[in-house]
């Protein structure tokens, strides 16, 4: 194994998740390992569902509607990423896909 971090080897991981609460900085973190890494970034749109200021209005009509986007959305992107997935590149994302049953 590399000592430093920006090493490689036959192993290592290739996509890296940041998460955490609202507003925290998962994207801000997220920008900067991949742009330390020489990654790529995959990051959540939150401007793109159109859903998002109802569920600020009204969370209990608009919960499900508003999950299923950005699960919709966070799908897309991964499927994305596995068709271009070019030279293996390390990937940093600002979400984890595994997360979105636990708003189900």
């Amino acid at each position: 194994m590399p000592s430093s971090g920006t090493g490689s080897s036959a192993g290592a991981r290739r996509y890296i998740v940041v998460e955490g609460p609202i507003g925290v900085g998962k994207t801000s973190l997220a920008r900067k390992l991949a742009l330390q890494l020489g990654g790529r970034e995959l990051l959540e749109a939150p401007e793109a569902n159109p859903f998002l200021p109802g569920f600020y209005q009204d969370p209990s009509r608009y919960a499900l509607s508003t999950q299923l986007f950005f699960l919709l959305q966070r799908v897309n992107q991964v499927r994305d990423l596995a068709q271009n997935d070019s030279f293996g590149r390390v990937t940093v994302a600002d979400f984890m896909l595994d997360k979105d049953p636990l708003f189900a």
